[in-house]
């Protein structure tokens, strides 16, 4: 015969046995029942529990509830004296409320443990509040590299105009992976002004802000780009050449065709496959002939990209190549053939064409 359950008001008063693994238990035990909302009132009293790890407890367990009336009991624990409790309150409030949390965590940015800084500044990342906006400014400063980051993160994801100078003045931190963010976040917010910028962060030491630089300034879109992104085609890297020919396509000036042609034949599947998509982007039809004799490149992704790229300039001299590319090897170059093909049927293919398809 099964055992009744304990009554949950019973159970509920093990959260205030002096033995901590009992209460600790007894948390699981509560929360792992329907009526879990009831036991509120006594898991708010938990928060100040000497015990940090029934604290910590009690904070995961009203996340779990989803209770705002857990608000006013939380917001003092975000001063607690251990720095990983701080945190996972933080982590709570926003999930119990984003709407009211950017105060709370404006003020965690200033933490004297790196850790809850970082926590406050991939929240305010995550909420993307702009009335936090000067206060992520201001922790563009932190002596922690990594709350740096995060903080350069957030205003990208915010993208907000007001943050384009401080951005710009990041892309000469001391650490590369913060300048790359930096680049990120300026591509981001979109401002023209950040052109000339992203256009010097192009010769970064490091090849990833030179990756994030082009990319940025594809986004932006500004032809004074052009120039700087030709250029960089060459570069040594293969990553940053990658990035640059999607900027390329990207921009969308057909003065980039030809560079881009050249760089079909880069030994790198990887910039061939972005230098196919930008050219198929870029709609200039000469760059048919150089995309056909691309489709029968070594490496599948590649074809796959110039079949797609053929589709999309409409050029009814790619019909006899993409039907050969029907019977590829590989099938996604197969299927991207045929949607090519499908996209070429404009009127201008004759009604045979179609029934040999069928059959082929």
């Amino acid at each position: 015969m099964k055992t009744p359950p304990i009554p949950f008001t019973t159970l509920l008063v093990g959260l205030t046995d002096p033995d901590a693994q009992v209460r600790l238990q007894t948390i699981s035990d509560v929360m792992g029942r329907k009526e879990r909302a009831q036991a509120l009132p006594s898991l708010l009293v938990l928060l100040n529990d000497s015990d940090e790890q029934i604290c910590t407890a009690a904070i995961k367990a009203l996340g779990t509830l989803g209770d705002t009336r857990a608000l006013p009991a939380l917001i003092p624990v975000l001063n607690h004296r251990a720095s990983r409790i701080r945190q996972l309150a933080l982590k709570t409030l926003v999930q119990l409320d984003r709407k009211q949390a950017h105060v709370h965590l404006c003020i965690a940015l200033q933490d004297q443990d790196p850790f809850v800084r970082q926590a406050a500044a991939r929240a305010l990342g995550n909420v993307r509040d702009v009335r936090a906006l000067d206060s992520l400014i201001t922790a563009l400063s932190d002596t922690n590299v990594t709350v740096r980051w995060l903080v350069t993160a957030a205003l990208g994801k915010m993208g907000n105009v007001r943050a384009l100078d401080p951005l710009i003045t990041v892309l000469s931190d001391e650490e590369w992976w913060v300048r790359r963010t930096a680049a990120t976040a300026l591509g981001m917010v979109g401002d023209p002004r950040a052109v000339d910028p992203l256009i010097a962060a192009l010769g970064d030491e490091k090849k990833g802000a030179c990756e994030a630089a082009a990319t940025a300034l594809g986004k932006v879109g500004d032809i004074r780009a052009l120039a700087p992104l030709i250029a960089a085609l060459s570069d040594t890297e293969w990553w940053v050449r990658r990035a640059t020919a999607t900027a390329l396509g990207t921009l969308g000036d057909t003065r980039a065709v030809g560079p881009l042609i050249v760089a079909l034949g880069d030994v790198m599947a990887d910039v061939r496959e972005a230098v196919a998509t930008a050219l198929g982007t870029l709609g200039d039809p000469s760059a048919v002939a150089p995309l056909l004799v691309a489709l029968n490149d070594a490496e599948w992704r590649v074809r796959q990209a110039v079949a797609t790229a053929l589709g999309t300039l409409g050029d009814i001299r790619a019909v006899d190549s993409l039907l050969v590319a029907r019977n590829d090897v590989e099938w996604s170059v197969r299927q991207a053939a045929d949607i090519a093909l499908g996209a070429l049927d404009n009127g201008n293919l004759p009604s045979a064409f179609w029934s040999y398809s069928s059959l082929s």
